[in-house]
């Protein structure tokens, strides 16, 4: 037997699991069980996990519906498997079902993690997360197999009152009774909880701990992204905006990316040319906190996944263009703009060429005389991550690098 320790973010259990899939091995048996589940990670594994149901493995999930942390189209998704999947759920408020396990299993070796990690984005890649993996030799290590497998019975085999085999009257059931949330619901309700914070207080003192940059998940696939349900909110449109012309000092965030302004994204253009409109959101040597380059092409869309995106049409677009819109907060050589929704459109095919980006973001109507009047040229455009009730990106524009104004 072989153990060994996974600690996230130094090491992600979705890539190990990830290699598990896509090797040759045949297995017998997969189980996963998980408190939470998200419909991008499975959404992700949908392929991998089917292709091995395909060779005649017995593929079962046992699954937790408590705190909302498990969508009604995971349980979709998971319905239309040739898959055996169980719902854990106690009506005892204080007793939430909430352990993780992973176990891949063939006729001679068996690979079980157990640890903190859900079947999510967040438990997989980016959250903090411990978990031990045992690779067994069968049937050398069968004794200390069964030792650690037995205990994991009540749910790698569940059974009794609180569990239930799914089907569409479950769901059905769950949905009626409000223990079951829609996608836009959950992440609707992330948001308000994140607003509620701070809302009506203005004497929150900072926080005493500070903003790391973790992993991102992978991207998902185009073809799986459509798969995603649609928020139909777009948002409306905004009032010219007027600064506060008191200094301010920026609020802490990890710095995401970051490149001096040129004078055509700066909107300044010889007389009779016209402006692009747009922050062209290229590499720029830019090396996240993880040391590593970023690759453009891919870098933004990944950052920006969680927001809701839809094919841009119109004229001189391409199939592949998509966009959404991202609240961020502005501030300009210390003048506070506020939050306004910016548009992030993306272009996969924008990187043919290699003087061409896939990614830009269009200052809008509303702020392009702002930009222009300001001129920006050779300024810097820093992009942080913060940890803001109201937006979730904080965008710092400085003619030099580190620069605060007070």
């Amino acid at each position: 037997m072989i153990i060994t320790t996974i600690t996230q973010p130094e090491s992600q259990l979705g890539n190990e699991i990830g290699e598990l899939l896509e090797s040759d091995v045949v297995y017998s048996r997969i189980v996963f069980v998980s408190a939470f589940v998200g419909l991008r990670t499975i959404l992700r594994l949908r392929d991998l996990l089917l292709r091995h149901v395909d060779n005649g493995t017995n593929l079962n999930f046992t699954l937790g519906i408590d705190l909302g942390g498990t969508s009604r189209e995971v349980l979709d998704e998971l319905l239309r498997w040739d898959c055996e999947t169980f719902i854990f759920h106690n009506t005892i408020a204080r007793a939430t079902f909430h352990p993780k396990a992973y176990l891949f299993e063939t006729a001679t070796t068996a690979t079980l993690f157990i640890g903190s990690n859900n079947l999510t984005d967040g438990g997989f890649y980016s959250n903090y997360e411990a978990a031990v993996r045992y690779d067994f030799d069968l049937p050398n290590d069968e004794n200390e197999y069964e030792r650690l497998l037995t205990p994991l019975n009540p749910f790698v085999n569940p059974q009794g009152a609180t569990v239930k085999p799914l089907d569409a009257g479950l769901i059905q059931t769950l949905v009626a009774r409000g223990e079951l949330p829609s996608e836009a619901e959950a992440k609707q309700n992330r948001r308000e909880q994140k607003q509620r914070r701070n809302q009506g207080r203005r004497d929150i003192p900072n926080s005493p701990f500070a903003p790391v940059a973790t992993h991102l998940p992978p991207l998902l696939p185009p073809h799986l992204r459509t798969e995603e349900p649609a928020n139909p909110q777009i948002p409306a449109p905004q009032e010219e905006p007027e600064p506060n012309t008191t200094p301010v000092r920026r609020p802490d965030g990890v710095l995401v990316w970051q490149k001096s302004i040129t004078a055509s994204e700066a909107l300044q253009t010889n007389e009779g040319s016209a402006h692009v409109g747009s922050m062209r959101l290229t590499q720029a040597g830019f090396v996240d906190t993880m040391g590593q380059r970023i690759r453009q092409t891919s870098y933004f869309r990944r950052l920006f996944a969680d927001y809701h995106w839809e094919p841009e049409t119109g004229r001189h677009r391409n199939e592949d263009q998509e966009h959404t819109f991202i609240p961020m907060r502005l501030i300009i050589r210390g003048r506070d703009y506020g939050t306004h929704n910016f548009e992030i459109s993306h272009k996969p095919s924008g990187e043919a060429d290699q003087h061409n980006f896939t990614t830009a973001m269009r200052w809008g109507r509303e702020f392009n005389p702002i930009i222009q009047q300001s001129n920006i040229t050779d300024a810097f455009f820093s992009l942080y991550e913060t940890a803001e009730g109201d937006a979730d990106y904080l965008i710092d524009i400085t003619d030099a690098i580190g620069q605060e104004e007070h």
